[in-house]
């Protein structure tokens, strides 16, 4: 009788542990989900930032450039007669009307010209409206006007909120003149995940930094309406909004977590939530920050709503581990009972090990002389057919010969090989293990055979593939902007991995390069359309414009602590580099350019004259390769344009694989 209450307090036990420990597993899936989130939100929400004041920097540079701007701005400035200060509003607008329109279809929402004392001289976007006086309403405008230096970021105006850009004006004599605005709206930010990223969004702002007189105005630029999700923000109200939110379903998700929306909110920084009052829907809620430009204070908020299918998959997950748990735990319990009272129950229990143990043995040739049942499950193979076939009948043709060279050369000296295997499965699919192969022995020492122990590891290589696509995405969204297909980042990335083994890479190097390399032209992100759309020939300002790409897209990943993201930095910066040392941005040459900058550069360049662009037609490969021998030892390394010739079958090859 005790052994049995001793059975079931075990029992109990370890159903316990199981709950206990997929609880925890999904727990640790969320937190895995919330972190990506909110990761991708503020990487997404940094290159908006960093592109609007790029844009922001070549508007300025070239309206402060403009003939006559600052001769008017300086006369209408020091001028006492309203006439003339009038006269050369209308003037100056005239002149800067054209090139608004052009920039407001990139998305400018205020073009703003402000004198010294704060007033304002003209609104390009609103040319009816000047005269009024800033002091206390614009803080940035005050600063700029005080202190001479840029101000950038979020902050409030009298008719809406947005992302200003706020410069000082200085006469050719440099006395200072006035300052100039330059804004973008909220709502160009949630366009931009809308599109890029496809993550739906909604942007806060704190009601309590609006002038109470506001809401009596008729020239408000933006619409608000009351926040779901707190009481003292309030919501912009946009098209996105209109076409994207399911107003019962955010309702219902909000209102499940008011409470933490509240609590967090009230610590003013970045956060997740998880949504999972709907079981086949939940959803990850990220919560960033955004602070006024001037005073720091925390003014809005940028809130994401994403689908969690990693999460879901796991709840699902965790109903069916617990169920199968609970019965292999009365299957055990049971054999264990009976084991200890007739002492001839075995068998069944190594029928449970069967069904849930992926393992199978074979001779020494290789040729299969078990498998499990969960082996049979997973692969889709029946016992019979699988027995007496090689191993081959499971080997997926993406797997590379280097692994099955290492795992034989591994077992012939006698020893355990361990590694992750993708593997065929009967209807042509596919499933990961995570696989431990050892030598079997028969009593009498002799060697017999192999044997082997997996478990699935499929949702783990999925995660992994995601992480990739996400890392390839962003680097097609760079060559996108140039007019450049997404094959483009595919043949440079392949091109890369080949140059990169030949020259002597480990493996995993390699397949380092293999996705960092995509992300080489990132920095086009900060390039206006104008300039690499141009089809006829550039000017040397726009080459410069152009040549800055490599700059803005180290800029955008250097500070990461990923291994990735720093390599994805070093060949942004370097990949124009030179062998010779004549190449941007730094003048780099020979070795002190990183080998990932001079395996790019060869990949990038031939990838450029093989294929059509905007700006001439592919090259015929007698005159690349003519190009190549040239430019050894001068653009190129040479060692690699060696490599580069004896491999240039593989080459064509990848070329003729990812046509465009």
């Amino acid at each position: 009788m005790l052994f049995r209450y001793l059975l079931v307090i075990l029992f109990l036990l370890l159903n316990y542990m199981v709950f206990y420990i997929t609880n925890q597993n999904t727990r640790s899936k969320e937190e895995y989900s919330k972190y990506n989130h909110i990761e991708k939100l503020q990487i997404n929400y940094e290159i908006f930032i960093k592109t609007q004041e790029d844009k922001a920097d070549v508007i300025y540079e070239t309206t402060i450039n403009t003939d006559g701007v600052k001769e008017m701005l300086s006369e209408a400035w020091h001028t006492k007669d309203n006439q003339i200060r009038d006269y050369l509003r209308v003037k100056l607008h005239n002149l800067l009307k054209d090139r608004y329109e052009k920039f407001k279809q990139q998305g400018l929402l205020q073009y703003h010209f402000v004198f010294p004392d704060n007033k304002v001289f003209l609104r390009v976007h609103k040319p009816d409206k000047y005269g009024d006086d800033l002091s206390g309403v614009r803080l940035d405008f005050e600063k700029v006007n005080k202190t001479y230096e840029i101000v950038r970021g979020f902050s409030q105006g009298r008719t809406s909120h947005a992302f200003r850009n706020v410069y000082p004006i200085f006469d050719h004599e440099n006395r200072h003149i006035g300052a100039i605005e330059i804004s973008y709206p909220s709502e160009l930010l949630q366009k931009n995940l809308n599109v890029v990223s496809r993550i739906h969004s909604h942007f806060l702002v704190n009601k309590h930094i609006f002038d109470s007189k506001m809401w009596s105005r008729d020239d408000r630029i933006l619409e608000y309406k009351p926040s779901m999700e707190n009481e003292n923000y309030l919501l912009t109200y946009s098209k996105t909004h209109e076409e994207n939110d399911d107003k019962n379903h955010i309702n219902s998700v909000i209102k499940s977590l008011k409470n933490s929306i509240e609590k967090s909110i009230d610590k003013g920084e970045r956060f997740s939530l998880v949504s999972d009052i709907y079981p086949d829907d939940i959803k990850v809620i990220s919560f960033y920050p955004i602070k006024q430009n001037v005073t720091g204070n925390l003014s809005a908020w940028i809130v994401s709503y994403e689908d969690a299918p990693f999460i879901a998959s796991s709840v699902k997950d965790n109903f069916y581990i617990r169920g199968v748990a609970f019965v292999i735990f009365v299957v055990l319990f049971y054999f264990v009972y009976k084991i200890y009272t007739q002492k001839n129950k075995l068998s069944s229990l190594l029928r449970s090990y069967d069904d849930n143990v992926i393992f199978s043995t074979t001779d020494r040739d290789g040729n299969i002389t078990h498998v499990s049942k969960a082996f049979c499950d997973i692969s889709g193979y029946s016992s019979d057919e699988l027995i007496g076939k090689s191993h081959n009948i499971v080997r997926h043709i993406d797997m590379p010969k280097e692994v099955f060279s290492q795992l034989w050369d591994a077992l012939k000296n006698k020893q355990i090989w361990k590694g992750e295997i993708k593997n065929l499965k009967k209807d042509g699919g596919f499933y990961w293990v995570d696989a431990e192969i050892e030598p079997l022995y028969d009593d009498k020492k002799n060697h017999i055979g192999y044997s082997a122990i997996r478990h699935d590891i499929t949702d783990k290589k999925e995660v992994e593939s995601i992480q990739k696509e996400i890392i390839f995405t962003m680097g097609s969204i760079g060559e996108s902007r140039s007019k450049e297909t997404g094959n483009h980042v595919k043949r440079v990335a392949e091109y890369s991995y080949i140059l990169a083994l030949k020259y002597g890479f480990s493996q995993k190097d390699a397949e380092m390069l293999r996705q960092a390399s995509p992300m080489h032209d990132i920095g086009k992100v900060g390039i206006p359309d104008a300039v690499l759309h141009k089809p006829s020939a550039l000017t040397e300002d726009e080459m410069e414009m152009i040549r800055q790409h490599s700059r803005i897209g180290y800029d955008l990943l250097k500070n990461s602590d990923r291994p990735l993201l720093k390599a994805a930095a070093t060949i942004a910066l370097e990949h124009h580099e030179k062998w010779d040392g004549t190449g941007y941005p730094q003048g780099l040459s020979g070795e002190d350019i990183h080998i990932y900058g001079r395996i790019t550069a060869i990949a990038d360049v031939f990838d450029a004259l093989s294929s059509d662009r905007c700006y001439k037609k592919a090259w015929e490969d007698d005159r690349i390769f003519k190009l190549f021998k040239e430019e050894s030892g001068k653009h190129f390394d040479p060692k690699l344009v060696k490599i580069f010739f004896e491999n240039i079958n593989e080459l064509k090859n990848i070329r003729d694989s990812f046509r465009d």
